[in-house]
């Protein structure tokens, strides 16, 4: 069965490599063209424009998909089409309640009213493609999903290279978000050709109540790991300018790719048999779990060599001595990605075994430290003070997790 495994592993993640690889790239790129194309500033515009849509993406989603990934890996009674139908029903009633409430960031200016409808748009369809996205991976289609992805942060963003490059348009922010949703309406299509999804609306509210329950507290970890990695920015942009945004921005994008790497490689396909693992008993599970911890520290440690070797020449082509100058920045921003990863070894081993409120503590935990941290570095270090925060809080995410892994699960029958 190990043997099976590893080839699945293998096969899978070097498909999942080549569309997550595209799709880094693309990212890559994106920072690269508004920066050489429009401004440092306006990147800032469209990292504090980013930053808000992903926060409330997860409000949105509420992160249901964590009971409904359960249920459709462990329950076999009810259809495909029963969860997916229920599911776009929870989030219906959700919409009513958060997509008014959104206003508030027009409202207090953190975005310009220019962009509501744009927000509006990108908000919707990228939620829309991050839950097909998900669910596809609970159903071991994770080639398909790492496709998805690369319509809607990837694709998208070689066609604005070529309608520039052609001299069309006017070269301005607008246009990023126009390709941006057509990247993510083309990924909804796509995802949802490749669900075979039928819509039953036999309506469970029972069921919908389970996972409201169940969920509530992976929301509030998801909240307070994303005020992690998101609240250097705000602070950013309260204290300094929008231009201090943008290099922050583009060094985050580039750091995290280490994690989009790990995960591509690791996670997405793991995280099913992890979790089937645990049905077939802890030896099952510490056998796969090996693997699994394995395979995070190894690609890990050559994301990391990777990003090291690859910063200066790209300094150098994009020709900007902000940049250049906060080069610092970077090194800790991957510092603290490279925990983060880490991190991901105890936090299935929990996750797997139900240790919800576990995971949440240590979100908690780390959020604070982060906030007070910012609080006090940004106002006197800027960029800086807020990569120093976020790799101590990445540090305490990782410790945090890995005694709570020994003290709950590792050794115990």
């Amino acid at each position: 069965m190990a043997k099976r495994f590893k080839k699945l592993l293998n096969k899978d993640s070097i498909l999942n490599l080549c569309y997550r690889g595209l799709t880094i790239i693309c990212k890559f790129s994106l920072s690269i063209l508004i920066v050489k194309q429009l401004s440092v500033t306006d990147l800032g515009v469209y990292g504090i424009f980013q930053t808000t849509v992903t926060l409330l993406i997860y409000l949105l989603g509420f992160d249901f998909y964590t009971y409904n990934a359960r249920e459709l890996i462990k329950n076999e009674k009810k259809s495909l089409n029963f969860y997916i139908g229920n599911q776009m029903i929870f989030h219906g009633i959700v919409y009513v309640f958060i997509l008014p409430i959104a206003l508030f960031v027009f409202l207090y200016d953190v975005i310009d009213f220019t962009y509501i409808t744009y927000f509006y748009t990108i908000l919707i369809l990228e939620h829309i493609s991050q839950e097909i996205y998900r669910i596809l991976i609970v159903l071991k289609k994770s080639v398909i999903a790492s496709l998805t992805l690369f319509l809607r942060a990837g694709l998208w963003i070689v066609a604005l290279y070529m309608f520039w490059q052609m001299g069309l348009g006017h070269t301005e922010i607008q246009e990023v978000f126009n390709f941006w949703i057509l990247g993510s309406l083309f990924s909804v299509i796509v995802g949802l050709a490749n669900l075979k999804f039928k819509p039953e609306f036999s309506v469970d509210f029972n069921w919908i109540k389970s996972g409201v329950v169940m969920a509530f507290p992976f929301l509030l970890a998801t909240v307070f790991y994303k005020v992690i990695e998101f609240s250097g920015r705000y602070f950013i942009d309260f204290y300094w300018t929008k231009a201090e945004v943008g290099v922050y921005t583009f060094f985050s994008g580039i750091s995290n790719a280490m994690f989009v790497f790990v995960q591509s490689m690791v996670i997405i396909v793991m995280s099913p048999h992890l979790i089937e693992s645990s049905n077939k008993g802890k030896e099952e599970f510490k056998k796969v779990f090996k693997d699994y911890k394995k395979q995070i520290m190894i690609t890990t440690i050559i994301g990391f060599i990777i990003a090291c070797i690859c910063i200066y020449p790209l300094l150098l082509f994009i020709e900007d001595e902000y940049l250049m100058q906060n080069i610092l920045v970077f090194v800790l921003l991957l510092v603290a990605v490279v925990f983060f990863c880490f991190s991901y070894v105890p936090h299935y081993g929990l996750y797997v075994y139900h240790k919800d409120r576990q995971l949440l503590a240590t979100s908690i935990l780390s959020a604070s430290v982060i906030v007070i941290l910012n609080f006090i570095l940004v106002p006197k270090y800027g960029i800086i003070g807020a990569a120093i925060a976020q790799v101590i809080s990445m540090m305490i995410l990782f410790f945090s997790k890995g005694y709570l892994y020994n003290k709950y699960i590792n050794g115990k029958d």
